[in-house]
């Protein structure tokens, strides 16, 4: 004779099997609740993170400079003697000149994590390309900046050769060009990162 297996009372009371279901039923709104406080959190810690992130971007030139490819040039905006640091002394921030919209942020952020930089043969950044647009945002036009220098002997911003591009002489991180002179004496002007005017040119 063989065992035969205890059978299982089946419990067919409606009121139970309610019951359980509404307890598997809470269980999961707890866990889908429990998700979404989770996501909510992270939303909010990442937008928060991102958004103060911007904000140092915007403000803090020391915060571009924790991305080392850029020290260089920060370390020149801050302590040099060429145009760049007369920007900051005029409260010029970074980002009057370099526009950077969120999904630039974004994948600049991702650029420095992988260290995936577009660097010269001598490991420096590229440098931008720019039009006149970018300086007559704030020095308004140069027939505005030729009235500015009018008062010089030989005016650079008043060419022979017509208006020239700003960057013709200008350069924003970096040692200025000296263009004029390389057909002419100057009028007693003097260049950004020169200390005083040059003595062979003043009467």
């Amino acid at each position: 004779m063989t065992d035969t297996p205890p059978v299982e009372e089946v419990n067919e009371d409606p009121a139970q099997e309610e019951k359980i279901a509404k307890n598997k039923k809470n269980r999961k709104l707890g866990t889908w609740a429990i998700v979404g406080i989770i996501v909510a959190a992270l939303v909010v810690v990442g937008g928060a993170t991102g958004g103060y992130l911007i904000h140092l971007s915007n403000t803090s030139p020391e915060f571009c400079a924790t991305c080392h490819i850029m020290d260089k040039n920060v370390t020149s905006y801050l302590t040099s003697n060429d145009l760049d640091n007369i920007h900051y002394q005029g409260n010029v921030a970074c980002k009057e000149c370099h526009d950077y919209p969120v999904p630039a942020e974004i994948r600049s952020g991702i650029k420095f994590i992988l260290g995936d930089y577009t660097v010269d043969e001598n490991g420096d950044l590229v440098k931008l390309t720019y039009d006149d647009d970018i300086c007559l945002q704030c020095h308004i036009s140069k027939d505005y900046v030729a009235q500015a220098t009018d008062f010089l002997t030989r005016n650079p911003h008043d060419s022979h050769n017509g208006m020239l591009s700003c960057k013709t002489c200008h350069v924003s991180h970096g040692q200025q060009i000296d263009y004029c002179s390389q057909c002419h004496d100057h009028g007693a002007q003097r260049l950004i990162g020169e200390d005083e005017p040059r003595e062979d040119t003043l009467d």
